[in-house]
């Protein structure tokens, strides 16, 4: 059992000096502006006058907007794929600074580059973003021809929301965020391995990038912080029970339990509150290989309890990986990937983890 009581892969552009910002990364001393911007498009070395060019070499279509030393997404890839000093965001084959990680958020795909489109989000992409009510596609903030790129998701120089700051440097008003709104996912900003179950993420290791270190708390068990963020732009898919674009009833006297839905809720609902038997908490626990949900008490692993509430993260990797809709082909047993687990080979192990119905499918 993991009892912890009370005490996402970053992708960015450039760090301002002092204490401004606040976040994971990319703040204070832990990026050098000029590593990611140019005064005059012209640097042949270091700041230094024997130093070597340390930087991002200049790339031929430029000068480019902010002054940037390349295009948004190719910037940001340059430290977070295939590179030792960062990260690696892009791809199934992890050879950044954590290559051992089962990554949190999986792996991006990008156009004429690596992966498909339907697997999660993809870099470049001009397509809208699925299940938007406004139909919200990257070129309404990056401009005509200009498909997603890794700020529609991330601050370039780190997010300070509000009291622990945000999570993986997520931008406090993504997508068709209405002016004045934020969406904030705090996290125990400058105390790891303590848990503060006033912030929506525990992190056990703030250097680690890897899903085994990485815990859901549920502050307000009628909301999830993570899914009103993905709802951000997925809105259609996001919401508690009752809400007309998720549905449901109560059921069982009370409102103990919840059935009918017309789509998956988000959050307000337990793995042990369906009714009929669609769902059940000892399947869930009995899993050695979970999928990560939320819990109000902070109780995962084995013992799991009642609060433990699935939401967006639970299911999809953030960034995608090698299934359809970034889907955590998750059966519950075997070697963890970032697809789900050795034993997990379609949809129905990953619904096995709370459903009796798919039951069939879970792992040896």
């Amino acid at each position: 059992m993991k009892r912890l009581t009370t005490g996402v892969a970053v992708v960015a552009l450039a760090a301002l000096a002092g204490t401004a910002w606040a976040g994971d990364y990319h703040n204070d001393g832990t990026l050098l502006c000029a590593q990611c911007h140019v005064m005059h498009f012209s640097t042949q070395h270091g700041y230094n006058v024997s130093q070597p060019n340390i930087f991002t070499p200049l790339s031929a279509g430029g000068p480019h907007e902010y002054l940037l030393r390349d295009e948004v997404n190719n910037l940001c890839l340059s430290c977070h794929d295939q590179n030792g000093i960062a990260p690696d965001v892009l791809g199934s084959m992890n050879t950044g600074k954590y290559p051992s990680d089962v990554r949190l958020g999986g792996y991006l795909n990008r156009l004429s580059v690596e992966g498909f489109e339907p697997t999660g989000h993809t870099l470049d992409s001009l397509a809208v973003a699925p299940g938007s009510t406004s139909s919200w596609k990257p070129e309404d903030d990056n401009g005509p021809g200009h498909g997603l790129n890794c700020t529609n998701c991330h601050h370039q120089h780190a997010y300070a929301g509000g009291p622990g700051n945000a999570y993986r440097n997520l931008q406090g008003a993504p997508g068709p965020t209405p002016f004045g709104t934020q969406y904030l996912v705090s996290y125990n900003d400058g105390d790891p391995g303590n848990n503060n179950l006033t912030r929506d993420v525990f992190q056990d290791n703030e250097l680690s990038y890897d899903e085994s270190d990485v815990f859901w708390n549920e502050p307000d068990e009628t909301n999830s912080a993570i899914g009103e963020w993905c709802g951000a732009c997925h809105d259609n898919f996001h919401g508690s029970p009752g809400d007309a674009q998720v549905g449901g009833m109560a059921a069982g006297g009370g409102g103990a339990f919840w059935d009918k839905f017309v789509r998956h809720p988000t959050a307000g609902v337990d793995i042990g509150d369906l009714g009929g038997g669609h769902s059940g908490l000892g399947f869930y626990q009995a899993a050695t290989n979970k999928v990560k949900v939320m819990s109000a008490s902070g109780m995962w692993d084995a013992n799991a309890g009642a609060d433990s509430t699935p939401t967006c993260i639970s299911c999809h990797k953030a960034h995608g990986n090698g299934n359809a809709f970034g889907l955590i082909y998750r059966s519950g047993t075997g070697t963890l990937t970032e697809d789900g687990d050795s034993n997990g080979s379609q949809v129905e192990a990953l619904c096995s983890q709370c459903h009796t119905q798919a039951s069939f499918f879970a792992g040896p």
